[in-house]
């Protein structure tokens, strides 16, 4: 799900740019993003269970990159999110609202026939080069739209903004960058660029809270992390590359 969250979630981050630069260089030979390329992502959530998902890479046009993949659940399970996000609560035009913009984000496609078996086919589109990678979530797919993640060579306090159709702001700051070995994945150690994702302005302000990305220069997006806007409920999805060994 590192392409998932490719994820779900692609970003860049340049540093001595403006904060609007949408410019992303680099070779598009990059080894994670071959099609058929699989990665695994998994959340384990406290007295939840666990949830996971092995998005695959379906196509790479110059470093346009398309994953695809499946999650399998159950109407408890998300019923329990809803609770976690906060979102159980909201009056049902804007909880749909909610439902259909995700539904938008991620092209996916539901089937719910079975309550104990739902099946979420999801598909995600980003930029991904030697330099860093973009995304095409908040741009619903619109390839003309990218939303800067991260570049690699990237210095704390980099920021990047994107305003979506629905007049949310999102800023992108980058807040950490490893000196040392200091992120663990799996059995490994290895260094990240921390960007952190809130929203300034428009109607999901006091709703989104944060979203945590950590990526790494060889392996792309390697952990995702959300936080309510009080702090006091978070969600972490871990991610392991395929080229991880």
């Amino acid at each position: 799900m590192k392409k998932f969250i490719l994820l779900i979630v692609i970003p860049l981050i340049i540093s001595a740019c403006s904060e609007d630069d949408t410019t992303l260089g680099g070779s598009t030979n990059v080894e994670f993003t071959d099609v058929g390329s699989k990665t695994y992502v998994y959340t384990t959530i406290p007295g939840m269970g666990d949830i996971s998902s092995e998005p695959v890479v379906t196509e790479n046009r110059k470093g346009n990159v398309v994953v695809e993949g499946r999650i399998t659940t159950s109407i408890d399970f998300i019923r329990k999110l809803d609770s976690l996000f906060g979102t159980a609560q909201l009056p049902k035009p804007l909880k749909d609202a909610l439902r259909e913009k995700a539904i938008r984000h991620f092209a996916a496609k539901i089937d719910s026939s079975d309550l104990n078996n739902i099946k979420i086919d999801y598909k995600i589109k980003a930029k991904v080069t030697s330099e860093g990678m973009q995304d095409y979530i908040h741009s619903e797919g619109d390839e003309s739209k990218p939303f800067l993640l991260v570049k690699y060579n990237a210095k704390v306090g980099d920021k990047y903004t994107f305003k979506d159709k629905d007049g949310n702001k999102f800023v992108r700051e980058v807040t950490y960058r490893s000196k040392t070995d200091d992120f663990e994945i799996a059995f490994w150690l290895i260094k990240v660029i921390k960007v952190e994702e809130t929203v300034s302005d428009g109607p999901l302000k006091d709703l989104f809270g944060k979203v945590i990305y950590y990526t790494n220069h060889q392996f792309g997006l390697v952990g995702v992390e959300w936080e309510s806007p009080d702090k006091s409920r978070k969600l972490k999805l871990t991610i392991f590359p395929s080229n991880l060994n």
